[in-house]
Parts: C-alpha cells; sequence; structure tokens
C-alpha cells in the first residue's frame, strides 16, 4: 500500500469528513486504547472513559494535525493523547480507589513534554503498552479474518503462536515442512501489514483472495 492511500483516511478526517470516517478511525483504535489503558491498570469501565475522552481530542484536533509519515508523527501524537487520557483517568481512579495497585506510577512529568512533536519517544513502559496492545489487535484481525482458512489460521496459531516445530506441525495436517514454512511466512508478512495500518492510521488493504 502506498503513502497516498495510507495516509487518505487521516486526510480525509483532517479535512471534510464524513461520519463514516470517523466511524472507521473508531473501530480501528477503540480496542487498542481500551487494551492499553487497560494495561496501565484501570478497569474496563476507567479504560472506556478514557478511549470516549480520547476520541473527543481527536475529533478536536485532527483537522490541525499535519500527517508526516517520514517521521512517524501520527503514532506519536496519538499516543500523547491517549496516555493523557489514561493518566488522567488513573487520578481519578485512585481518589476512587478504582485503580490497580500494578499499575504504572505516574513520572510527574507532562507526556506532551516527553513526546516532542518530531517524533521524540515515549517513556519505554507506556510505549511497550501501547506497541503491544497495537500487534493484539493486529493479530486478532488476521486470526478473524474470514478471507482465510481456519487450516491455515490453525497451522499459524501452531507454528508462530504456540511455537512448536515445523517437522511436527507439517506432520500433524499431512504437508510438506515447506508448505507450513510458506504459510508462516506469508501470514506473517499479513501480520506485519495489519500491524502497520493499526499503527500509521492506513486504510484497511483490500481483502486477500482465500488463503
Amino acid at each position: 500500500m502506498d503513502l497516498v492511500t495510507q495516509a487518505s483516511l487521516l486526510v480525509r478526517l483532517s479535512t471534510a469528513s464524513q461520519q463514516g470516517d470517523w466511524t472507521l478511525f473508531y473501530e480501528k483504535y477503540a480496542a487498542v486504547i481500551v487494551s492499553f489503558a487497560q494495561k496501565q491498570g484501570l478497569d474496563p469501565h476507567g479504560a472506556r472513559d478514557a478511549l470516549q475522552e480520547t476520541m473527543l481530542v481527536v475529533m478536536r484536533k485532527l483537522p490541525a494535525f499535519t500527517y508526516d509519515p517520514a517521521k512517524g508523527r501520527f503514532r506519536n501524537w496519538l499516543l500523547s493523547i491517549v496516555a493523557n487520557k489514561v493518566r488522567e483517568a488513573q487520578r481519578r481512579a485512585r481518589r476512587e480507589g478504582h485503580v490497580s495497585l500494578d499499575a504504572e506510577p505516574e513520572s510527574g512529568e507532562p507526556l506532551h513534554e516527553q513526546l516532542a512533536a518530531g517524533g521524540a519517544t515515549a517513556d519505554a513502559a507506556v510505549e511497550e503498552a501501547w506497541r503491544q496492545s497495537l500487534l493484539e489487535e493486529a493479530l486478532m484481525r488476521l486470526l478473524d479474518d474470514p478471507h482465510t482458512k481456519p487450516e491455515t489460521i490453525a497451522i499459524f496459531r501452531a507454528c508462530a503462536l504456540e511455537g512448536r516445530p515445523v517437522a511436527e506441525v507439517a506432520a500433524q495436517f499431512g504437508l510438506k515442512e515447506n508448505a507450513v514454512y510458506q504459510i508462516k511466512n506469508r501470514l506473517m508478512t499479513r501480520l506485519r501489514g495489519l500491524l502497520a495500518e493499526v499503527e500509521d492510521g492506513a486504510e484497511p488493504p483490500p481483502a486477500d483472495e482465500p488463503a
């Protein structure tokens, strides 16, 4: 997918967006944001609050955002909003006694100072939690893809997620080892593409032929 296609949703949202564009954006990031918020110690209610507040800020500020994939700015820009809203929810939850004791402690430094506009990285723990949430969402999309044969998904689960030896997986499914390698590599490539999609604000790629 070229950069023009990747950026088209963000461009539409920044200019003359339609309700469908915001629905697509919400569907793309809602699960990621909720997962990230819960990794930071929020309960489901607090995580949903952080999601809704994030979306309100994005809707208000996105028209002023300039998409520059060379700097990776969208990812940092969105993470800065999400993390700030999560921290606000954490403060509310702490006052009410509803936040996990395992939650990351606040650094005391405003996140917008940790994330410079040009693309500085967030605190390592926050960055890793966000990356993990993105990966989980991409993996869920891959495993739920109705265009992919159930057997293909089962083979990928066995060798890529469960770490079983390729020879063992090949014997189970009656395939040559090379065929298992090809399936694993093909779906890993698709997983990386889906991860880039949720990470960079890209539109979903056209549906593939059944794999």
